[in-house]
């Protein structure tokens, strides 16, 4: 296929492909006798039957597909290149102290086969400051507004007493009862919060996460661009995300050189790893589609482009892990101790970042619009919900009428009305962001007039699938 050349020069861009080759790459092994075989181009060839390279296999040039196995987690951790993402040296900060513990002792285990792209250094410090004021104000924030809903229970709860006439003493006593639990709830998040964080500090002097990070770093970080490389490949990486070349194209919307940031990690990991010849594992607390080939809303490996983009760059296989995925791997490889709950701690946090990315809801939000709907008499638009997530998102009007066993002559106008109401009081009370999409909207199709079916909004569905599965079990 003719390629159009977009840059000249070290970092030409093709229409088609990403860059073939960048300076420092390493000579081609296979003239000296050793490491893989490389066509001319310095390309590794893998997987050749025939003497001509003609014939293939099932996995040939679909490597990206094949589910990697316990071996092949052992030989990328025991001799090959583990480089962790910015994001998982900043949620050392969002740990308990057990989990943070582990997650280094893992990564200091590693030895040589850990290292660290300068841009992930990079984005550490210019984010650290940040995530500690932000983790830090999560149990004030928590105490209040565990404060504001307690008042907000007791309106409540008068109202309820003068519609029925409650006797003074008995609504004394309710009320009471109620502010004491939450008076004991409030305070406990107060103790929890004060006593996990009571360690951390702005100071990176007495800060004992940047002290398990200093150790185990030490001489794994690589170098970064120079000022001049590093102007040309700012070019190519935003003309990577205008063809939606992965990885970054879904951080293209962040300011200044944000938008990059991901193609500069990216970068230099092709480079480390082309010098080295070896197998990549990257973890990273990253979920979006930019990095992971998604399934039915399922992360199911690498991008097949960032594994055929490895291989060309002279390296070998790429994996990517979570970082819980990555202790519950490595620890018995690297025969390391894992405490009991480290992993159901990572994991937490990886859930409560991976929740915004669904559309601004979460599940307990999707949970809370279910229990408000049911709650209000609207039982028969969860079950809607529900049935159109079970069908990829779309429901038919028929099958509305009869979930609902509503007359043919009955009009959906206004069906999604208290849908949206609810979202708006969940907006309201800071549960879900003002930006969260509609859960349920309806469809026609010609124009104003009756609805020809409903949709969930496609971010949604794997979230809701998961929680009927959970209901399930």
């Amino acid at each position: 296929m003719a390629r159009k050349t977009v840059r000249a020069g070290h970092y030409q861009l093709f229409a088609d492909v990403p860059p073939l080759k960048s300076v420092g790459s390493p000579p081609d092994a296979s003239a000296q006798g050793t490491g893989p075989a490389r066509g001319e181009d310095g390309v590794v060839v893998m997987g050749d039957t025939t003497a001509d390279g003609s014939g293939r296999g099932l996995f040939d040039d679909f490597g990206a597909y094949r589910t990697a196995t316990t071996a092949d987690f052992t030989a990328v951790l025991t001799d090959g290149l583990v480089a962790p993402d910015a994001n998982v040296l900043l949620n050392l900060y969002r740990y308990t102290e057990q989990a943070r513990t582990d997650l280094l002792g893992a990564l200091g285990a590693l030895g040589d086969r850990l290292w660290v792209p300068h841009q992930v250094v990079d984005e550490f410090w210019r984010n650290r400051e940040g995530v500690i004021s932000d983790a830090r104000s999560t149990s004030r924030t928590a105490a209040q507004e565990m404060s504001d809903h307690s008042g907000t229970a007791v309106q409540t709860l008068r109202t309820w007493a003068n519609r029925v006439a409650l006797s003074d003493e008995d609504l004394a006593d309710l009320r009471d009862r109620l502010t004491t639990v939450f008076d004991m709830v409030q305070k406990q998040i107060t103790e929890v919060g004060d006593g996990e964080w009571q360690s951390i500090t702005h100071d990176t002097s007495a800060d004992p996460v940047i002290a398990g990070l200093e150790h185990a770093l030490a001489g794994r970080v690589g170098p970064p661009f120079g000022p001049e490389e590093r102007t040309e490949l700012t070019e190519v990486g935003r003309e990577r995300i205008t063809k939606r070349i992965p990885p970054g194209y879904m951080d293209a919307k962040k300011d200044g050189d944000g938008a990059v940031g991901d193609f500069f990690l990216w970068e230099q990991l092709l480079r480390a790893a082309a010098e080295r010849g070896s197998d990549v594992l990257f973890v990273t607390a990253d979920a979006k589609e930019d990095w992971w080939r998604k399934e039915h809303g399922h992360n199911r490996g690498p991008r097949p482009e960032l594994t055929a983009e490895l291989r060309r760059r002279g390296g070998g296989r790429l994996f990517l892990l979570s970082p819980k995925q990555f202790l519950e791997v490595a620890a018995p490889i690297l025969q390391v101790s894992v405490q009991a709950g480290s992993v159901e701690d990572i994991e937490r946090v990886e859930r409560i970042e991976a929740e915004p990315s669904l559309g601004g809801w979460t599940a307990g939000a999707i949970e809370a619009l279910f229990n408000g709907l049911s709650y209000e008499g609207y039982g028969n638009r969860v079950d809607v919900i529900r049935y159109a997530a079970e069908m990829d998102g779309r429901i038919e009007a028929l099958s509305v009428y009869e979930i609902c066993e509503y007359d043919d002559d009955r009009s959906l106008r206004g069906f999604t009305k208290p849908i949206r109401r609810i979202s708006r009081n969940l907006v309201e009370q800071g549960a879900i962001p003002g930006s969260a999409v509609p859960v349920l909207t309806a469809e026609y199709e010609n124009g104003p007039g009756r609805a020809s079916g409903f949709m969930v909004h496609p971010l949604l569905v794997p979230l809701i699938n998961d929680l009927a599965d959970d209901d399930g079990q």
